[in-house]
């Protein structure tokens, strides 16, 4: 059957579809490319169009039929609409029913047990589904593999992550409120735990966002981690910058959440007001100097190990939109697993960072040190550890 389009692009109107778009330009020739969303924003259908792109208009949400027509003349389907817990397998469904390779940045843990249920059905459709291709998830679990490649197993990986207030677009609180419901690897939901009740940590990040508390939060490596790779455990920490954002942020989750006895129950109703209302503090308080985001993940055994860690001003959309761009390189030029629903855990280390470098603009300021005793040790090349020539031990 031939193809019309090489990739669609659904939810491209977004700020990190546009980032993903821009990074996929410099590595790509996009003409073959159709970009969709279901109500484009002022000056995003035209910049899209400049980078050689037809563009349509589709909800994806309402009716089935014309997403698997579309689908069905498309190589391979870039799902960047969210939220994932309710687009996600939506749009995972069509694409294996379509024969159509599949793509996203899901980022909600509840769904992405489903989705990965769906992998006998994309095997027997030969329909490669790589999920979660975004930061975090998405490089964060490349980074983990390589690391895990270099030591051969791991008790533990560690992630805690920070973002910056300015980067909380509408989109981004409805998934973070998400974050507060707890999913286990098996599947289990905890309803959203009291502000003292909370499983906390403090982590100090290089750079502009230096010492900050984290909360326990769901997302998809601790399901993904231990099911692909030779560890054992994994955990998520993760928070909003400065804290008077992220207690806000947990206090409306907390008022919303529909898991408690007295929870609301005309969710999505309840869930729009309480973005107004954030929204409203994010765009009214007091200018106050950018923090940045923060990341570190431990990939260890009773402490010894190794250390990823960055701190950087780098914008969210930018930071998940090019490896969606990198990961949608892969999927075309073949190079993930051959069929199935996975995480990027599978993907082979120095075929994604190639492919990042190539539609990336550099830089970044991921450092990388041994882990001993739970303190950060020598500083290694990263080049190394992805090159597999890192020495997993190490002077010492």
């Amino acid at each position: 059957m031939s193809r019309r389009h090489d990739v669609v692009v659904i939810g491209a109107g977004g700020s990190q579809a546009q980032a993903m778009l821009v990074g996929a330009s410099r590595g790509a020739d996009l003409s073959s490319w159709l970009a969709v969303d279901r109500l484009w924003r002022p000056g995003a259908e035209a910049a899209t169009r400049a980078l050689g792109l037809d563009t349509a208009t589709l909800d994806v949400l309402d009716k089935p039929g014309p997403l698997r027509e579309l689908l069905s003349r498309a190589r391979l389907v870039v799902n960047l609409a969210g939220p994932y817990y309710r687009t996600g397998a939506v749009v995972l469904d069509a694409a294996i029913e379509s024969g159509t390779d599949y793509l996203d940045i899901c980022d909600d843990a509840d769904v992405t047990i489903p989705m990965l249920d769906r992998t006998a059905a994309a095997e027997r459709a030969g329909v490669r589904a790589l999920i979660g291709m975004g930061s975090s998830p998405g490089t964060t679990n490349v980074l983990i593999r390589a690391a895990v490649d270099a030591l051969g197993e791991a008790g533990d990986v560690d992630i805690s992550w920070t973002v910056d207030i300015g980067d909380m677009t509408d989109a981004a609180v409805r998934h973070f409120w998400h974050c507060f419901t707890l999913v286990a690897p098996d599947g289990s939901v905890t309803p959203v735990a009291g502000w003292g009740e909370m499983d906390r940590r403090i982590v100090e990040f290089p750079g502009t966002v230096g010492r900050q508390e984290v909360l326990r939060l769901a997302h998809p490596e601790p399901i993904t981690v231990p099911r692909f790779l030779p560890v054992a455990r994994s955990s998520n920490f993760g928070a909003i910058t400065p804290a008077d954002a992220l207690l806000i942020a947990w206090g409306l989750a907390y008022s919303v959440d529909p898991g408690r006895p007295d929870g609301v129950h005309d969710l999505p109703a309840t869930t729009d007001a309480a973005v107004q209302v954030f929204s409203r503090y994010r765009d009214s308080r007091p200018p106050a100097p950018r923090i940045g985001s923060g990341l570190q993940i431990d990939v260890h055994t009773d402490g010894d190990g190794l250390r990823f860690s960055s701190g950087a001003d780098t914008e969210m959309a930018e930071a998940t939109g090019v490896p969606a761009a990198a990961g949608t390189l892969l999927l075309l030029e073949g190079l993930t697993p051959e069929a199935g629903v996975f995480a990027p855990e599978l993907l082979r280390p120095v075929d994604f960072f190639t492919a990042l470098r190539r539609v990336s603009r550099g830089g970044g300021g991921l450092e990388l040190h041994r882990l001993r005793g739970g303190q950060r040790a020598e500083r290694v090349r990263i080049r190394d550890l992805v090159a597999g020539q890192l020495d997993p031990v190490g002077a010492r």
